[in-house]
């Protein structure tokens, strides 16, 4: 009888997590432009800490030729545009940890932050399934583009969108205007 218990218990739990899997599915794959993005990208990084600036969140791996060909492009905008207003969170795609720590070493010149996803969940919230898959996110830290593949022709489309968005205000307007009529 205990045994039995202990079975439907397992059971319970099983199902239970499987529905809890459908339920993050079904969150990630309707992950769309306007969304708030998932707050986390691991436990050391929270995006809404980043709220004012304009994040970019590039899936890749080293395997990935158009991938490899990106992060220079990415390191080249954070730069230009300077951490203070747009941070690249480049998040190494399924590849293993030995494998992230060698490329690491081989990206440092790259100043990008690099977190490594081996196991595909950061990815998952994001609805990834192929990449390099890029996720643009607004200072007002709502989803404001997503790119999947890459190719240079691509190059001036991404740089007039993030231009664009570093031109907006951090505090949407409404706000802003509220707080100048109460200082004066």
């Amino acid at each position: 009888m205990a045994k039995q218990g202990r079975q439907r218990l397992w059971v319970s739990i099983l199902v239970f997590c499987v529905g809890l899997s459908a339920g993050s599915a079904a969150l990630a794959a309707t992950l769309k432009v306007g969304d708030f993005p998932p707050p986390r990208l691991t436990s050391d990084v929270n995006l809404r800490a980043y709220r004012g600036k304009v994040v970019i969140v590039s899936f890749w791996a080293s395997w990935c030729p158009p991938c490899r060909q990106e992060l220079p492009v990415l390191a080249s905008i954070q730069k230009q545009a300077t951490r203070h207003q747009l941070v690249v969170f480049a998040v190494d795609w399924r590849q293993n940890y030995r494998t992230f720590w060698q490329i690491r070493s081989v990206l440092r010149d790259l100043h990008l932050t690099l977190l490594s996803d081996p196991y595909g969940t950061i990815g998952y919230e994001y609805d990834v399934n192929s990449i390099p898959h890029m996720v643009i996110i607004g200072r007002n830290g709502r989803i404001a583009g997503i790119r999947i593949g890459y190719g240079k022709d691509e190059i001036p489309g991404l740089v007039k969108q993030i231009n664009s968005l570093l031109m907006q205000p951090s505090v949407p307007p409404k706000k802003r205007a509220q707080r100048a009529s109460h200082s004066g």
